[in-house]
């Protein structure tokens, strides 16, 4: 089964253009890091939420300290702050 990682955030101002940079620069550089899938939902008006599945865990774990620095770069960038991350291995899949 895949290894998944979901991170919580909140913004302080959120539009479509930052959706769109979101888009085209972060999910690239997420999936270079080995993801299989990057997703990126609206849960509320300034709030979101990043969803990443990994082959395994072992992909996860290694790609664990630049995940790290993209999130970083991003915080700064979009001026949002990561309110929660959550990993594990998959049980159930369809």
């Amino acid at each position: 089964m895949s290894f998944i990682t979901v991170s919580h955030w909140e913004a302080k101002t959120w539009n479509k253009e930052d959706e769109t940079k979101a888009t085209e620069k972060y999910v690239p550089m997420i999936m270079s890091m080995g993801a299989k899938s990057v997703k990126m939902c609206k849960t509320d008006e300034l709030n979101f939420m990043v969803i990443t599945e990994w082959s395994n865990g072992q992909v996860a774990k290694e790609a664990a300290d630049k995940i790290a620095s993209i999130r970083e770069q991003a915080s700064e960038e979009f001026d949002n702050i990561m309110i929660s991350s959550h990993a594990g291995e998959t049980f159930a899949s369809n």
